[in-house]
């Protein structure tokens, strides 16, 4: 992932100069974690329109975070000495693909028909576009619309956004470090999405309109 590369270059020199750091982690967002509905009742919030793709099967789970309870984590986790030099990810609930689709099916009482996207087919689309930008290294929409593709390859494919795997990693568990903090679960979340309350993300956001320009262009689906 290209994102990821270029903040473990800042982290890695940050080590450089030995300066004390505490790395953070919050999954994927409540907000953009969504499918859409058949009604379209949810599309006020969905940044991609359609949104029904199961990737890889949709079996992998993934840590969530409501984008609202990050300020409060940050705020503790930045005051705490035992994260000093540490990293640590947030995390309100671990659900797979098929858990968040059958889930806002339920509580919607609507039925999505789903499209399945296969790993090897999201590998072919991410080598598709790194292999037009050698082409076109200055193409900002086509290099951003690889940004989903790697993510999702990232989550759905490896497996990168599960606890087990930043446990691996040497990750401290903020819900371990602060069980007093209820944050907000996903089906709170989708509760609110389903009534109308839930905020759009990334509203008249220039970067991530060219984003969806060059996803466009280049044909990907999220």
């Amino acid at each position: 992932m290209f994102m990821r590369d270029e903040k473990e270059v800042v982290y890695q020199h940050i080590r450089k100069l030995s300066l004390p750091y505490t790395i953070i982690d919050v999954g994927a967002w409540h907000q953009v974690s969504f499918p859409t509905l058949p009604s379209g009742r949810v599309d006020y919030a969905s940044f991609f329109r359609p949104n029904t793709t199961i990737h890889a099967g949709g079996e992998k789970p993934t840590i969530l975070t409501d984008l609202r309870d990050i300020g409060h984590y940050v705020a503790r986790i930045v005051d705490d000495e035992r994260t000093l030099n540490q990293y640590v990810y947030t995390c309100s609930d671990v659900l797979s693909e098929n858990e968040i689709f059958s889930m806002i099916e339920e509580m919607s009482s609507e039925r999505i028909e789903r499209t399945h996207v296969s790993a090897e087919e999201i590998r072919a689309s991410i080598e598709r576009i790194e292999t037009s930008l050698k082409v076109e290294p200055s193409n900002i929409p086509l290099r951003l619309s690889l940004v989903p593709l790697q993510y999702n390859f990232s989550k759905f494919v490896r497996g990168d956004n599960e606890p087990v795997y930043a446990k691996y990693l040497g990750y401290l568990d903020a819900r371990e470090l602060y069980p007093d903090f209820k944050p907000r679960r996903f089906s709170e979340f989708l509760g609110e999405l389903l009534q109308g309350k839930a905020e759009p993300v990334y509203v008249d956001n220039g970067l991530f309109q060219q984003l969806q320009q060059g996803m466009r262009e280049s044909g990907v689906a999220y």
